[in-house]
């Protein structure tokens, strides 16, 4: 498991160095001088090429590359923010653990909904239940996380005056956005177990668990879901560093300080080292939460070795 473990950061290394070079390359290559954007509209152009020598933009791009690489990966240095005049480190350390707070719970709650809800429809296969959660998990893939957070709004905060409609730092506030975030999330967990369970629930194993006469509910439980849980538990993973990326419109919404909304305001300001920080967080929290998965494959099936 430890050989494992140790193979499978060190080929996080390549992916993140591959994730950095082309994001470089493509703001590199977008138009826009980060000195007009820092100095302003009235800069002079001595001001302009001083701040270009300063941060060394008049380099050729592999130079600038080389750098920006070496910084990071050696120094944790992702560069200074030419707008808000800070490293750019600083200014996600603040933005993270909203983040990642947002993200983590509208996972869970769309475990907790997604899973149950799927096994229910594979249990009671075709009934009325089942045709009306494929309706509605049907609608809640279809709708994009602007419209749903706007409806939510609308309903819950405007007109029902329930619930706040900024902010993520109470129980309360907390509610609109995971749900929001996590609605075509719910809908896609409960479709994968729904049709994961079905294919466990035919087989020869949770024939012969019925047979010798034990509960459905165990028989669901102990023998059916542990063995459906792999493809269940792939989609979660992936769904977990998607809403780390769904996170910035949604943060944009509700007016949430994460780096979802950090990112749209340094894109708006073609702030470029914060975007290119903000997407290197997204890619690294998304490889290692894969690698966490994987390796937990090998405990909740038996039968997958971790070599």
């Amino acid at each position: 498991m430890l050989k494992y473990i140790v193979r499978r950061i060190l080929l996080l290394i390549p992916v993140i160095l591959c994730v950095m070079t082309v994001l470089f390359t493509i703001l590199y290559f977008t138009p826009g001088d980060p000195a007009h954007i820092a100095l302003g509209q009235e800069a002079t152009r001595e001001a302009m090429a001083a701040f270009r020598a300063e941060h060394g933009l008049d380099d050729p791009f592999l130079v600038q590359l080389g750098r920006y690489i070496y910084r990071a990966v050696f120094h944790a240095d992702l560069g200074y923010s030419y707008v808000m005049k800070s490293p750019v480190s600083y200014e996600l350390s603040t933005r993270i653990p909203t983040t990642m707070k947002l993200a983590f719970w509208a996972v869970a709650f769309s475990t907790l909904v997604g899973i149950p809800l799927g096994v229910i429809c594979a249990i009671r296969q075709y009934s009325f239940l089942d045709s009306v959660t494929t309706l509605v998990t049907l609608l809640g893939v279809s709708m994009p996380t602007f419209w749903t957070g706007l409806l939510l709004i609308l309903a819950f905060s405007v007109h029902l005056e329930w619930l706040p409609s900024m902010g993520f730092s109470t129980p309360s506030e907390m509610v609109l956005p995971v749900v929001t975030l996590s609605g075509s999330t719910i809908a896609i967990i409960a479709r994968i177990t729904r049709s994961s369970m079905l294919e466990v629930i035919r087989t020869d194993y949770v024939r012969t668990a019925r047979a010798k006469g034990q509960k459905e509910r165990s028989v669901i439980l102990r023998h059916a879901l542990p063995n459906a849980m792999i493809p269940i538990l792939t989609i979660i993973s992936m769904q977990f560093g998607l809403l780390l990326g769904g996170s910035l419109i949604t943060e944009a919404i509700f007016s949430i300080s994460g780096v979802g909304r950090l990112m749209i305001e340094a894109i708006n300001m073609r702030d470029y080292p914060i975007i290119q920080g903000g997407v290197l967080f997204i890619s690294l929290a998304f490889c290692l939460v894969n690698l966490a998965v994987d390796i937990l494959y090998a405990f909740v099936d038996p039968r997958i070795h971790v070599r």
